[in-house]
């Protein structure tokens, strides 16, 4: 690598600095990737040879249906750890559950004994509540908010039209009308009561509407063509669905807010739908791909394009919901087209977190809006799973007078202890599900906060500098500590401490460079430069420069892990890709780096801060790879999925 021996002279960089220098310029969003999320298939019970996946709840419960044996269609209630549940019918054949609320309460329509569709409520341990109809014969329900409000729609007395409506158990169904045709259909309920679906006009063409108590009916008309049709809604009013474009010759998904429907586009091809959106603006749906000769389950986030989720092997895919947590959920054909199974899609999306300083306090960016974590600026932060739930949380070290905090679930304030770390690193080592956080105390040594339960002493002495991964591949993480005038050691296993260098360390990192299970630590010596302990067992020289940074993600096409090293002022910024090839990233030296998936592409994104010049993503794979975030000054950035 002979190009970082030397300090870059700019040329290449011209465009670069320009950009940074001024400050508030943007540049084009980044393009859609290749597709590289794996879907999970939860489709074995009994017989069944099909399955489709329509909804989850922020705990991970799905629903959805399958066909039996017998050729009969019914529900299934499914959990990671208990499996599938069939809520039975009422009375009939079929059953098709279609929406679940943070309860378990899911809602769905089934048959009767006498052959006729009755919208349905179920309720863990119970048994199908017949929810009726508004006078007619059949009625079928698609939503439930929080509170066990149902939607969906209805035929009427004389069984002329169908009408959308809202259930509760208290009131009974309620009637919402039409936009001035004859039928009406309603398939998405916000905890506001806020209801979306879908109208004829006097006209005869069909539009979206959303439905309020206190506004009734709104129409929200389309991308340009005749028809549209609404889907779902999240908490704050935002809007999915499909309408046709000008023209009328396809139709597109789209995400309509405070009044403005706009075009999601497809991955390729003429027709998209977006079917699910959550509370974070999260959209998934489907689309066709050039040509329109396949179909695929898509997932957009913010202003990022669509992503392409892939499938089982077959051409076609589809996502009907995502939950809070990032989870998304549908079907997907196997091999050859026959089948097609319940699929679930877990989203590497990620926030990013950012140390602001003593004016802006914390600050953290999830989609395209930043939201205040605190006002205070923190000492040091970390991220990690601590309760298990699947969200990530915050340790926050504020200071020696403050000590150290967690923020949980985005939502509330944990004291976890009065003193202030000199370092802190996260890990599972377990391998509980529950992270586990290791700090290190002046004075009173190397602690644990186990399974966010207990403390646990590792170590008598105080470490300067922690990381973690599992060297050995034996499925535990592996804390390695820098114990100063001791050298670098590793806690194995949860047990053991053994000996790996007589060196302290400027800066160090684990990743597994070489896709054989096992982590490799990359480490900078002050006056010997970088080496790799590779396969946890020797010494390799990769660089004679020391780093001030090292970091570690999959950032392009190649198969293999890539770092990302701040060699500092006189240097900047290198990647080193799968193994082989040095790459100048950006001439400045950094004030905060981290790596992770912001945008839900499959690929990570390097955030960095270059102080004055704010805070900016650098994408591998975009046709523009520099994205501007902000241009505050930041003095740290951390990442995780916080939301």
């Amino acid at each position: 690598m002979r190009s970082v021996n030397r300090r870059a002279d700019g040329t290449n960089f011209r465009g670069w600095r320009y950009i940074l220098l001024a400050g508030a310029l943007w540049l084009m969003p980044l393009q859609a990737a290749a597709q590289t999320w794996v879907p999970t298939d939860i489709s074995l019970l009994g017989g069944a040879t099909t399955s489709q996946a329509y909804a989850a709840n922020d705990g991970g419960t799905v629903v959805g249906t399958y066909t039996t044996g017998t050729g009969n269609t019914h529900g299934f209630v499914w959990t990671g750890g208990t499996g599938w549940t069939d809520p039975g019918t009422l009375g009939g054949a079929n059953t098709y559950p279609r929406a679940i609320n943070r309860s378990g309460q899911v809602a769905g329509y089934s048959n009767t004994a006498s052959g006729a569709n009755h919208a349905f409520v179920w309720a863990p341990g119970g048994s199908m509540v017949d929810i009726g109809t508004l006078g007619g014969n059949t009625s079928y329900a698609f939503g439930i908010n929080s509170a066990g409000q149902v939607v969906g729609y209805s035929y009427i007395t004389g069984n002329s039209s169908l009408h959308a409506f809202l259930w509760t158990s208290g009131s009974g169904m309620l009637d919402l009308g039409t936009l001035g045709g004859a039928h009406s259909w309603a398939y998405g309920i916000n905890d506001a009561g806020q209801v979306v679906g879908t109208s004829y006009l006097a006209s005869g063409f069909t539009h979206g509407f959303l439905w309020s108590g206190g506004g009734g009916m709104v129409d929200l008309g389309t991308l340009g063509g005749n028809n549209s049709e609404a889907l779902a809604i999240n908490k704050h009013g935002h809007v999915a669905g499909y309408s046709y474009i000008t023209g009328n010759t396809s139709y597109h998904a789209f995400r309509w807010t405070s009044g403005t429907m706009t075009d999601l586009g497809t991955l390729g091809g003429t027709y998209s739908s977006a079917n699910g959106i959550n509370d974070l603006g999260q959209v998934v749906g489907w689309a066709y791909l050039t040509g329109d000769t396949a179909q695929h389950a898509f997932a957009r986030r913010g202003s990022a394009p669509m992503v392409d989720l892939g499938t089982f092997g077959g051409s076609y895919s589809g996502a009907n919901g995502v939950n809070n947590a990032g989870q998304i959920v549908g079907y997907s054909y196997t091999t050859g087209n026959t089948a097609y199974h319940a699929t679930i899609w877990s989203g590497p999306w990620k926030d990013l977190v950012g140390n602001y300083g003593p004016s802006w306090g914390i600050w953290a960016l999830r989609e395209d809006s930043w939201y205040q974590v605190h006002s205070w600026s923190p000492k040091a932060m970390v991220s990690g799973d601590f309760d298990g739930n699947g969200l990530d949380d915050l340790a926050i070290d504020f200071s020696p007078s403050s000590g150290v905090w967690l923020w949980m679930n985005h939502s509330s304030w944990v004291p976890l202890h009065g003193l202030s770390p000199t370092t802190m690193a996260v890990g599972d080592f377990d391998n509980n599900g529950k992270d586990d956080l290791v700090l290190s105390f002046a004075g009173y040594g190397l602690y644990a906060w186990m399974n966010n339960a207990t403390w646990r002493l590792l170590h008598a002495f105080e470490a300067a500098r922690l990381t973690v991964g599992d060297l050995d591949g034996g499925g535990l993480d592996e804390l390695i500590a820098d114990f100063p005038g001791y050298g670098l050691w590793v806690f194995r296993n949860n047990t053991t401490w053994n000996f790996l260098h007589s060196l302290s360390v400027t800066t160090m990192t684990t990743v597994d460079l070489d896709n054989n299970g096992k982590a490799d630590l990359v480490a900078s010596f002050a006056t010997y430069g970088i080496y790799i302990f590779s396969n946890n067992t020797s010494w390799t020289f990769l660089h004679p420069y020391a780093a001030k940074v090292i970091a570690a993600g999959r950032l392009d096409p190649g198969t293999q892990a890539d770092l990302v090293i701040d060699f500092g002022a006189t240097y900047g910024i290198y990647t080193y890709r799968n193994s082989a090839a040095w790459v100048p990233l950006h001439y400045l030296t950094s004030t905060g780096l981290t790596v992770a998936d912001y945008d839900g592409d499959g690929r990570d994104e390097v955030a960095i801060g270059f102080g004055a010049s704010g805070v900016w993503r650098y994408s591998a794979i975009a046709a523009s790879p520099w994205t501007y975030v902000n241009a505050a000054p930041v003095t740290a950035l951390v990442s995780g999925r916080i939301h």
